[in-house]
């Protein structure tokens, strides 16, 4: 979070320092906000999600505006100025103010903080209510209990995972034994999910340990009392609801479960195709005889991996730790949720910001919500390429158990050992079959830096069963 905020300041910061300061008023501003005032209502719900009938919503100066570009005129300078107003694709969360009625139609106007591109006014009915902590407290009140038990399961736990509500799709926190010290725990109230599980609605007060002065937090949120530690619970998934509005501005929430669709959670076939991938035309650089062109293909016609830009793949290019973050976030999402679900939650996360600025976090905070990282392990190579080793490590916590099933004995790697950075992970995958080593003796080259490439035929072997080695003994003996 205190990234968060200081790449949104430094963002201002670059945009009003780029700017004539009238520049940074019309783009900043909205003045018919503040002439109107007293004619708005306050929303009494601020989280919505973009729904556009064209797939998008365009945040317009005034209620009523259609505009893609605006036209600011500068008499001052003998000039005008057109701004190419933001697109916030259909899944993006946007933080709404307040309301006006424009002949009858009413027109949403967001938080000035929200975005310091423009923060405009958007049709109501062209965006959905987000789901929220108070909405299921409030529809499970009756099925809320006392709770009498003790705290020992949480007290003892590696790790907290920390719940908007119980089986939460997002916004789960999930903190290290190594960075808290829990000081004081006690319960509202406790709920039975479908599974059978305990949660309870606690009040915990925990300081980090990693800050010098022991700072503490005190909050209030869902833990599973059963199983405190486990951030894979199946989740309780409510889809968002269009809103419904009446004349004094108050809409009707009507919660209803996310359609039944048939997928089922962490499976393999919900990573699907979703395009067509054509040798030598999708990506310039790959030949139909490349020992990668198959990967490649497969990694593209999943959209797991993307091209370079100007028609190329740049197989023998490095992958930095941030692609490497981008890619496991999207294998996890689709593998998880299918395709559809796994898109629109990466789209929550993936919030717009100023200039690109800032356009890894939402992927990191879905990698440490859904214990793929633990805090900012990767934090000094988000931009700068990682090794054999860091991949296979960050990748290795994508699937379930279920899926990495053994099928080859590994006794002892040429150049891996009990002493090698991330060896259980390197050796996880060498007996799953998702990885054979680069020549016949299962050599694995931990320390190299991994290429574009080689990461696209991991995700094959990793997401299809039928391409892993299969059979393989590697040595005689462990080291």
């Amino acid at each position: 979070m205190i990234r968060r905020v200081l790449f949104i300041l430094l963002a201002a910061i670059l945009l009003l320092a780029s700017s004539p300061v009238a520049y940074a008023d019309v783009v900043m501003g909205n003045d018919f906000r503040y002439q109107h005032e007293k004619e708005t209502q306050k929303l009494d719900r601020s989280r919505f999600c973009a729904n556009g009938p064209d797939g998008y919503v365009i945040p317009q100066q005034e209620p009523g505006g259609t505009e893609e570009v605006f036209t600011f005129e500068r008499p001052w300078v003998g000039d005008s100025l057109e701004v190419v107003l933001p697109k916030y694709q259909n899944g993006a969360e946007l933080l709404m103010e307040r309301m006006y009625i424009l002949e009858g139609e009413f027109w949403g106007v967001m938080y000035p903080s929200h975005s310091y591109s423009w923060p405009g006014w958007i049709p109501m009915e062209h965006l959905l209510v987000v789901y929220i902590r108070d909405d299921f407290n409030k529809e499970y009140h009756d099925e809320f209990y006392t709770y009498t038990g003790g705290y020992d399961t949480v007290l003892s736990a590696e790790r907290l995972v920390l719940w908007q509500w119980p089986g939460s799709d997002r916004e789960k926190r999930v903190i290290d034994d190594e960075s808290f010290l829990i000081k004081d725990i006690s319960a509202d109230y406790a709920y039975i999910d479908e599974q059978g599980r305990e949660w309870g609605y606690v009040n915990i007060r925990y300081t980090y340990t990693y800050w010098t002065d022991g700072w503490t937090q005190d909050m209030q949120t869902w833990i599973c009392l059963d199983d405190p530690s486990n951030s894979k619970i199946p989740s309780f998934i409510p889809a968002p609801k269009p809103v419904e509005w009446s004349p004094d501005g108050v809409y009707e929430w009507i919660h209803f479960d996310a359609t039944d669709d048939g997928v089922e959670q962490f499976s393999l076939s919900n990573i699907t195709k979703i395009r067509e991938y054509e040798t030598n035309k999708t990506f310039s650089d790959i030949t139909e005889n490349a020992w990668y062109n198959d990967a490649v293909a497969i990694a593209y016609e999943y959209g797991i991996i993307q091209g370079k830009g100007s028609n190329k793949f740049d197989p023998y290019g490095h992958l930095t730790g941030g692609e490497a973050l981008t890619i496991a976030s999207r294998i996890h999402a689709y593998y998880k949720y299918g395709e559809a679900e796994g898109s629109r939650l990466l789209n929550l996360y993936n919030l717009p910001y100023v200039g690109g600025i800032g356009w890894l976090l939402g992927t990191i905070e879905y990698c440490q919500l859904e214990g793929l990282i633990r805090g900012d392990e990767f934090e000094d190579y988000y931009y700068s390429p990682i090794t054999r080793a860091q991949m296979v490590h960050l990748w290795s916590k994508i699937l379930e158990p279920k899926d990495i099933t053994k099928r080859n004995t590994v006794g002892k790697l040429p150049d891996v050992n009990a002493e090698t950075a991330f060896s259980e992970d390197i050796i996880l995958f060498y007996e799953a079959g998702i990885i054979g080593g680069v020549d016949a003796q299962g050599t694995f080259n931990p320390s190299s830096k991994i290429t574009r490439a080689e990461a696209a035929t991991i995700f094959m072997n990793l997401i299809d069963v039928s391409k892993r080695h299969d059979g393989r003994t590697y040595g005689s003996a462990t080291s």
